[in-house]
């Protein structure tokens, strides 16, 4: 019997508010074009981390030999499993460099065009980049929760409900972003914009729409690597409790604290670009454009 699933975090967490943080906050940003640019440069900001992170996590399982074991096969160096459940975890590590064109190229490519909607300067644009401490405390804590601690048990399990976490809010927060920007808002704003003034741009033999790092991680009215990836972190968890010996309680407690400590993180991050935005937008008023 398999005891994770998406139901089951959907049972334990309330999904209803937390995209409610989410979507007032992408809202908020697509009222002016300089905030919209401030969104994108904090969100790609971070997930530039937990992308890059996922693969310590793949490895630190994969260092950790006999920590997850078959209880059917009696010859030690025969059952371990560790090596598998990080192969599930390592899937979304390599997709981040798929395809001929990495994540980070994607996000750098949307970054541009939108701070070249918002008529943003190069100068301005450095100092948007500066992050300020919120942003690197939210950084350096997912970095630390995400990795896992080699040969620790309870450390890579929580660190596992951690990235189930970041995959499956990850789906929530880009069906938002694409459903806010290119459909509440079609025709207007960016995406007027993005139809009439861009075209794809040339990488390494491939063309690519910058709306592109959008939806390959997913999109409104359907799925991307998000999803794909939160189901094979699914099939780790369910493999943890096969080849542990603690109860099933014990682990899902892990697990859910690990998931925890992601969504809170993550409720932060759009917390304090909320409060970024709003800021931006008051400062507009009086003509003080960059004060963040």
């Amino acid at each position: 019997m398999k005891i994770f699933s998406e139901t089951f975090f959907k049972a334990a967490f309330d999904f209803s508010e937390l995209e409610q943080t989410i979507a007032s906050t992408i809202r908020l940003a697509t009222h002016n074009p300089a905030a919209l640019y401030l969104f994108w440069q904090r969100y790609t900001y971070f997930n530039g981390y937990t992308s890059s992170v996922i693969s310590r996590l793949a490895s630190s399982i994969a260092m950790s030999r006999y920590l997850f074991t078959d209880p059917e096969i009696l010859v030690i160096e025969e059952a371990d499993r560790g090596f598998q459940i990080s192969a599930e975890i390592m899937i979304a590590a390599s997709d981040e460099g798929a395809y001929g064109i990495t994540h980070r190229e994607l996000a750098q490519l949307l970054l541009k065009r939108v701070g070249d909607y918002a008529k943003i300067s190069a100068e301005e644009r450095n100092q948007f980049s500066q992050a300020p401490a919120w942003l690197d405390e939210i950084v350096q804590a997912v970095m630390a929760g995400y990795q896992g601690t080699p040969g620790d048990a309870v450390s890579l399990i929580r660190s596992i409900g951690f990235h189930a976490a970041s995959e499956m809010m990850g789906d929530r927060e880009y069906a938002l972003l694409d459903m806010i920007i290119r459909y509440e808002n079609q025709g207007v704003g960016f995406d007027r914009y993005l139809n009439e003034q861009t075209t794809p741009v040339a990488i390494r033999g491939h063309r690519y729409d910058p709306w592109c790092y959008v939806v390959i991680h997913g999109k409104h009215e359907g799925s991307g690597a998000e999803a794909r990836h939160f189901d094979h972190v699914v099939q780790a968890l369910n493999m943890v409790v096969q080849y542990r010996t603690e109860s099933e309680q014990q682990i899902i407690e892990w697990v859910l604290e690990g998931y925890q400590a992601f969504v809170e993180l993550q409720q932060r991050l759009f917390r304090e670009i909320y409060r970024e935005c709003l800021q931006l937008l008051e400062d507009s008023q009086t003509g003080n454009l960059v004060s963040v």
